[in-house]
């Protein structure tokens, strides 16, 4: 019986964690077929050789692709060159080599779904956050930096929610792992210049709806600093380049593709991703410029407001 199901594990320098990964992905329980996809790129650290024990281990799940040289440092888009084309699959599922699934049935629970509403291109769902030992530090939602009442409810109910392109685009961060969604919409993303994690779920739902389920059934791990949003906090120059450079570009090339159908609200997040730039500087003033400082909830502007006032507050008192 052919794969219902692909899922795409990039594995990097990823070996205290692939046993977890790849453990929680092959023991999921389904009622149909799927396959693990997994992109081993020349590892440094003893990854390869823990892919080649789970490769054995779960012989009728696993094909692994081995690379004799690093892609990624070449400039190699990986997604592209080899996991889109690896998918043969109606559907698509995300894990990269550092996080794991945490729920037996994940797999079934969002394909169950999405062949019950064909209008839905893309499910996804709540994680814990964990740290390089796993230990649990927060649920990923809610995330609450911005004053999005409704879209806040909504990742609220119990039931989950529908969500829109709009809805995602201002949502904008979702936990990797949890994705799944449809192969033939993924299979636009050929056409694009990079494939971060936005665009693979704008892209994916752009034609439909997105789902979300209230229910934590991945885990996402923080702080590795091999991740790319490890390597991104390590210098301004890299966070420019990386994050807020990268992701204004990226959402503008969506919003090419789809004839500027989504432009104000692309646009109006690109200005709150300079905030969290500055943000991420200390530069109260520039946070403030970007136009969009207004709509942080209460406490994360007292937050910016104290740290920003706390040395001339330390310097008086220093001087009594």
């Amino acid at each position: 019986m052919a794969a219902l199901v692909t899922v795409g594990v990039l594995s990097f320098n990823h070996e205290k964690w692939l046993r977890q990964c790849l453990d929680s992905i092959c023991t999921q329980k389904t009622d149909f077929e799927y396959k693990v996809f997994v992109h081993e790129d020349c590892s440094t650290d003893g990854s390869k050789a823990v892919v080649q024990e789970m490769e054995e281990k779960y012989p009728d799940k696993i094909e692994v692709l081995y690379q004799e040289k690093n892609q990624y440092s070449q400039g190699i888009n990986i997604v592209q060159r080899y996991v889109i084309p690896a998918l043969k699959s109606k559907y698509f599922a995300i894990c990269e080599g550092d996080d794991y699934w945490c729920d037996d049935r994940k797999l079934q629970k969002q394909v169950d779904f999405l062949e019950a509403h064909p209008e839905c291109n893309l499910c996804f769902h709540n994680a814990k956050v964990v740290d390089t030992d796993d230990n649990f530090i927060k649920n990923f939602y809610p995330r609450k930096m911005w004053n999005d009442k409704k879209l806040l409810s909504a990742l609220e109910k119990p039931e989950g929610a529908d969500l829109t392109v709009e809805d995602l685009i201002r949502l904008d961060f979702t936990p990797t792992a949890s994705t799944v969604g449809r192969t033939e919409n993924l299979r636009q993303l050929l056409d694009f210049s990079t494939t971060l994690d936005l665009l693979v779920r704008l892209v994916t739902t752009y034609d439909g709806t997105a789902h979300y389920m209230n229910e934590i059934m991945s885990a996402y791990r923080t702080n590795n600093p091999h991740s790319a949003s490890g390597s991104i906090r390590t210098s301004p120059e890299k966070l420019k380049k990386n994050f807020l450079d990268k992701h204004a570009s990226l959402l503008r090339e969506f919003d090419e593709y789809t004839n500027g159908k989504f432009h104000s609200e692309i646009e109006h997040q690109i200005k709150r991703k300079e905030l969290i730039y500055h943000q991420h500087l200390g530069d109260l003033k520039a946070m403030k410029a970007t136009g969009v400082y207004k709509e942080l909830i209460p406490y994360e502007k007292l937050k910016y407001e104290v740290k920003d006032k706390l040395p001339f507050i330390m310097k008086l008192k220093g001087k009594k």
